[in-house]
């Protein structure tokens, strides 16, 4: 067997960035239980997209001419400095042969040069089971730090149940009440809406992961607003508006307007002197409700959540999600 040849990405390159893509294409169809990759054209924007809040390095790995495995390390950089996240992803054919310890050896060396000294990376494996990702990262010291459910919502059935529950929520709102907002939050509610995604990553369930309250503003909230438009994906969001007109939560599901396979749920947050009046639930059937007017051929919606967060899970299962695999969060200190 040669030695494996490590081949930082251009991402100007269209054919290194097209094989960085095609080995995580091939990975997630041999590894996963649905379609998790983007299409080429959406993937190839996303990479490609100008960041100030993050700084990323992309390899190849090859061996014998051909690539067999991809790396990603990513350093955020207005806030978490300790972090980095890295991405490791080999080929099914390629693997046990050195290919992955190379690839991660290298990817820690970059984001130790770089200051960081908490690396984090996330891996999938069946419901009762443990996968080669998950095998990978125990034998390499990344232990579980959190752990949670990867649940998928079959959009035909599911929302001949949403009637009952929306009329649920009406009955509980009392003076809040649910709107919806597509790509641009409103200037008057941006201050709040930057609170509330700066407050997530500290009032979610994370189990023992390293991580700080993030560090939204408006500005990083118009760049975000840019880059999804520019990547061509819709941004559906829901908001919770108080008695008082402040902002009391959120929750914001992403879908590609060129491929619509996938729908996927990001930030679902309700502060805590909020809660207790349905908002998490009237959230998320206003976005679910939105993307079905929007892409009614989008066949499913995927989102995660802690098994310690029983209030979000049974929202999501009052929804009708259910249960395909679990996604683990792993996790290095140095």
């Amino acid at each position: 067997m040669s030695d494996v040849e490590l081949r930082v990405v251009d991402v100007s390159d269209d054919a290194a960035l097209r094989a960085w893509w095609e080995v995580g294409a091939a990975v997630t169809a041999h590894d996963r239980p649905y379609d998790a990759w983007p299409a080429w054209e959406v993937g190839r924007a996303s990479m490609r997209a100008a960041r100030s809040d993050l700084d990323r390095t992309r390899l190849l790995a090859v061996q014998d001419g051909e690539v067999v495995g991809h790396g990603l390390v990513v350093w955020w950089l207005l806030d978490n400095p300790r972090l980095a996240e890295l991405e490791v992803r080999v080929l099914p054919g390629h693997r046990r042969r050195g290919v992955g310890r190379t690839l991660l050896a290298e990817l820690e060396r970059r984001a130790a040069a770089e200051g960081r000294t908490t690396y984090v990376a996330t891996t999938h494996a069946p419901v009762e089971a443990e996968s080669p990702g998950s095998l990978f990262a125990a034998a390499h010291g990344y232990p579980v730090a959190s752990a949670e459910a990867s649940k998928l919502l079959d959009l035909a059935t599911a929302a001949e149940r949403w009637p009952a529950l929306e009329d649920d929520v009406a009955a509980h709102l009392g003076g809040y009440r649910v709107a919806a907002i597509e790509d641009h939050v409103p200037t008057e509610w941006a201050a709040d809406f930057c609170g509330l995604l700066s407050s997530f990553m500290t009032m979610v369930p994370s189990g023992d992961l390293d991580l700080e309250a993030a560090a939204w503003t408006p500005a990083r909230l118009a760049e975000h607003e840019e880059r999804t438009a520019a990547a061509g994906r819709a941004w559906l969001v829901a908001v919770g508006v108080a008695p008082d007109g402040r902002l009391a939560g959120f929750t914001e599901l992403g879908v590609t307007r060129a491929d619509p396979r996938l729908a996927i749920v990001g930030g679902t947050l309700v502060l805590p002197e909020h809660r207790g009046h349905r908002l998490g639930l009237g959230l998320k059937l206003a976005t679910h409700r939105r993307l079905l007017e929007l892409f009614p051929a989008c066949p499913v919606v995927v989102t995660t959540n802690a098994g310690v967060n029983a209030p979000m899970n049974a929202v999501n299962e009052a929804l009708g999600y259910r249960v395909v695999e679990r996604c683990l969060d792993v996790q290095k200190r140095t």
